[in-house]
């Protein structure tokens, strides 16, 4: 090989480890920044940069630009029903875009809060994964004393196995969860962000039922979509009541009509039954946080005073893990009741436009 040749085969490695270099995949690049997350930068960060939301801004920009072609083709070939469709066609865009963005909200509300609920449930397991640990050295130290049976080893061994195993499983989800939030809100699945917890009361929302309602029916967006598409079928009805329109399609034209009424009153129908059912699942969940808090309050109590008798050698050791388990349980109980609370609230919040 001559020295042109070897230069040559030496720019030609140089460029392909530079294009090799610059393919890289973003999400294969960590970022710099750590974003700190609560729920409204949750929020934030989705509305700016959920891909979903990008592209349906994309398509409101081609339903702008096809009522621009419209508008010209009507100065050529005047058509006011093609031109009210264009522009329908841009209210239905702009409408499906405030729809997404509602939607993406939701998602990334829901999202955090997911993440936090893991969290929680992560703390809880490695908590029990300790005193599941120190409840197996003081049944062993009973045992080679002679105050606790094989079975009782063998049930703080098995117990220990099962701490393990949730505390893994609960890192797992948490993992699971944390990757999802950042699909949501827009970030590559390498860039580090950290959560930062922001605990929401379960207060009422201070509305009746019936203005709850009356406030999600006045911001349905699906409502408004298909009021606008029985506008268009009376137009079209109306532009047909003429000498020259043939019959069939003036059937046709009132039968879009009577289909649209038909749309919009079972979609009114779904609507107010939507409300209802997220008012009632909000004050049930509500319900539920009271209780659980009630049942965790028990728990403690009932642990605590366990725990005492046992170390006072009143209790055997088969007591104090039912203890211990029935305490897990409540706490995992009350973590679950509280997310699912926050849902209820974002979702019902979201349905009256809030």
């Amino acid at each position: 090989m001559d020295v042109r040749n070897a230069a040559v085969v030496l720019v030609c490695l140089a460029l392909v480890l530079w294009f090799g270099t610059a393919c890289v995949s973003a999400e294969d690049s960590p970022g710099t920044e750590t974003y700190i997350i609560t729920v409204e930068k949750a929020a934030e960060l989705a509305a700016d940069r959920n891909l979903t939301l990008q592209a349906a801004r994309l398509e409101l920009q081609h339903a702008e630009k096809q009522l621009i072609k419209a508008q010209a083709d009507a100065a050529v070939t005047p058509s006011p029903v093609a031109l009210r469709q264009a522009e329908v066609a841009v209210e239905a865009q702009r409408l499906l875009l405030e729809q997404t963005r509602s939607q993406v909200d939701l998602e990334a509300r829901s999202a955090y809060y997911t993440v936090l609920s893991q969290m929680q449930k992560k703390t809880i397991a490695e908590k029990n994964l300790a005193q599941a640990r120190e409840h197996l050295e003081i049944i062993n130290t009973k045992a080679k004393e002679g105050l606790a049976t094989k079975l009782d080893l063998v049930n703080a061994e098995k117990n220990l196995i099962q701490a393990q195993a949730g505390l893994e499983a609960a890192i797992a989800e948490e993992e699971l969860a944390v990757l999802e939030l950042k699909r949501v809100i827009g970030l590559a699945y390498s860039d580090p962000i950290s959560v930062e917890p922001s605990e929401i009361k379960p207060e009422p929302i201070d509305l009746s039922p019936q203005e709850a309602v009356e406030k999600v029916l006045a911001n349905n967006l699906e409502l408004l979509r298909l009021q606008w598409a029985l506008e268009i079928s009376q137009l079209q009805e109306e532009s047909a009541r003429n000498e020259y329109t043939a019959p069939l399609l003036k059937d046709i034209y009132t039968n879009r009509r009577m289909k649209a009424e038909l749309d919009l009153k079972q979609a009114t129908r779904r609507a107010y039954l939507d409300a209802k059912r997220a008012w009632n699942n909000l004050n049930q969940a509500q319900n539920r946080v009271k209780l659980a808090e009630k049942e965790l309050e028990a728990a403690q109590e009932n642990y605590r005073i366990t725990k005492n008798r046992f170390d006072g050698g009143l209790e055997i050791p088969n007591n104090l893990l039912r203890a211990q388990i029935d305490l897990t349980s409540a706490e995992h109980a009350l973590v679950t009741a509280t997310f699912e609370y926050n849902l209820a609230r974002i979702r019902l919040l979201n349905l009256m436009g809030e």
